[in-house]
């Protein structure tokens, strides 16, 4: 069997010359994505990518557009399958700016280009879009990039009327962990910060934030955030057993979130995605702020 090192070496007859780019000539050249925001993009553009890292768990986080059956499974993001890669003999690879470590070993194969969201001073979703709207102009779809932007313009619109028609309290958007003592968070600089934004909702953290927008707190912080909605996101089984050693904790029950039943599960996405989960996630926040139903604590 070829071991790792061994390929490495044989790529050394494909190197690309220094500042060598990406020049797909049509929608059928062949785009492998080690990147699930890129990926996501792609098909949201008619064009389906021809390899994708763990195509199986990609289907779990984002459901729409549809990954086809069709395309094949390069594995972990964080070590994609170099050998799979050299079989489909792809045109352009694309990757998302913290697997740029990647992109020397995979300029062996194919250009690579990289699908920025969470880099430069933009937020997220405008940079996701910029990165859209680059990758349409490289295949020559600009018309469905743009008709894309509507839609999801339209979404938000219909979205922020139908919130309007509520009262809006200050969101705050979590993953239970399971430890039953802290919460992920994500405010500002994140995706679905993002799309809170474009909601005309307030996101409740307003504290400091790391890379990507999201923090990991104790439980005890969110004594100081009275009045809001806590829309956590349901992981499964293990939303289920933190949910389990949360309601054990008396300074979970003492919040007032908790207290008023303003706890609510909403389908879990992909926090790191593109334009296309920011608008699926619209429709999800919306859905749930507005359904009139009691939450839990």
């Amino acid at each position: 069997m070829t071991t790792r090192r061994a390929l490495l070496g044989s790529l050394g007859g494909f190197c690309l010359a220094p500042g060598a780019v990406a020049q797909p000539a049509s929608r059928s050249a062949r785009v492998a994505a080690i990147d699930w925001a890129a990926a996501e993009s792609l098909l949201a553009l008619g064009i389906e990518p021809v390899a994708v890292a763990n195509t199986g768990l990609y289907r779990q986080w984002s459901t729409e557009p549809a990954l086809p059956a069709t395309v094949a499974d390069l594995g972990m993001p964080e070590e994609p399958n170099l050998e799979r890669l050299l079989e489909l003999r792809p045109d352009l690879i694309l990757v998302s700016g913290w697997q740029v470590a990647l992109r020397q070993t995979l300029a062996r194969i194919a250009p690579v280009q990289i699908f920025s969201v969470f880099e430069s001073n933009r937020t997220p979703l405008s940079n996701a879009l910029a990165s859209m709207r680059a990758l349409a102009r490289e295949f020559g779809v600009e018309e469905v990039a743009a008709a894309f932007e509507s839609r999801l313009e339209h979404g938000f619109e219909q979205s922020r009327r139908r919130l309007q028609a509520t009262r809006r309290p200050a969101v705050l958007l979590a993953v239970l962990l399971t430890d039953g003592m802290r919460i992920t968070i994500y405010g500002k600089g994140s995706l679905l910060g993002d799309v809170l934004d474009r909601l005309g909702l307030e996101n409740a953290w307003t504290g400091a934030m790391p890379v990507f927008g999201r923090i990991t707190i104790g439980i005890e912080r969110l004594l100081e955030l009275p009045d809001v909605w806590l829309l956590y996101m349901d992981q499964g089984h293990r939303t289920q057993v933190a949910l389990q050693r949360l309601q054990a904790n008396s300074i979970w029950r003492a919040l007032p979130a908790v207290a008023t039943a303003r706890v609510r599960p909403i389908a879990a996405v992909w926090p790191f995605a593109g334009a296309p989960t920011a608008l699926r996630f619209a429709g999800i926040v919306t859905d749930r702020m507005s359904d009139g139903g009691a939450g839990h604590g």
